[in-house]
């Protein structure tokens, strides 16, 4: 019943777990109790993510991709900077 108290809805959560104890009691099996605990945390989260407004979702997937942008920028310059300062000039002559 953890997981219930933990992740299921605020609002059914006493009453489910009572519920759901009061039938394993009355004769239910374990897999029956795992199930019914499950869909109730499965369906208390995709409540809590439609009540999520969207204008949230694109601004904080934008910012996901801009932080993936950056990072590939600087890792790709890093690279190209490191890269440049190896090579010392007479490697690049054979007079040297």
């Amino acid at each position: 019943m953890y997981l219930l108290e933990r992740w299921g809805s605020p609002y059914h959560r006493e009453s489910l777990a009572g519920d759901v104890i009061e039938l394993r009691h009355q004769g239910r099996s374990a897999a029956w109790c795992w199930r019914q605990v499950f869909v109730a945390i499965l369906a208390a989260r995709l409540r809590s993510v439609r009540r999520v407004s969207w204008k949230h979702v694109a601004k904080t997937l934008l910012r996901v991709i801009n932080a993936v942008m950056l990072a590939g920028v600087l890792a790709l310059s890093a690279g190209t900077l490191t890269r440049a300062d190896s090579q010392s000039p007479c490697l690049m002559r054979s007079g040297c």
